[in-house]
């Protein structure tokens, strides 16, 4: 079975994001946040509402995202239901306000976003 987070970032690379070291945003899972590269997206799971039926049948668990560009319209717009890693997506909505931007670091010189996402799986 693939790690929740995993299945995330697999899902939005076959969305077609950018996820180039060089060119685009690459993924990788949170909760640390590297100092390098400037252009990442770092995608945290964190916690959900769990089984959203009587029988379990289906699951939902929420994702924290350090939202980068259009991440957030390519989420929120994706086609669901789909497979992923043997997973089956079945729906995925933002929780709260949209990408909000996170306390300026003047050491750092980036500026960035996060949004809370919920994504219910099951069969």
């Amino acid at each position: 079975m693939t790690a929740g987070t995993q299945v995330v970032i697999d899902w939005i690379s076959g969305l077609g994001w950018d996820g180039r070291q060089e060119l685009g945003y690459p993924l990788v899972p949170g909760p640390y946040v590297p100092p390098s590269p400037d252009r990442l997206v770092v995608i945290t799971n964190g916690g959900g509402l769990g089984f959203t039926t009587e029988e379990p049948a289906t699951d939902a668990a929420n994702y924290q995202v350090q939202v980068a560009g259009g991440l957030d319209l390519l989420l929120t717009r994706a086609r669901l239901p789909v497979q992923v890693d043997g997973e089956w997506l079945l729906a995925c909505s933002r929780v709260g306000s949209g990408p909000s931007p996170l306390p300026w670091d003047p050491s750092d010189q980036r500026t960035e976003f996060t949004a809370s996402y919920t994504i219910v799986t099951g069969v």
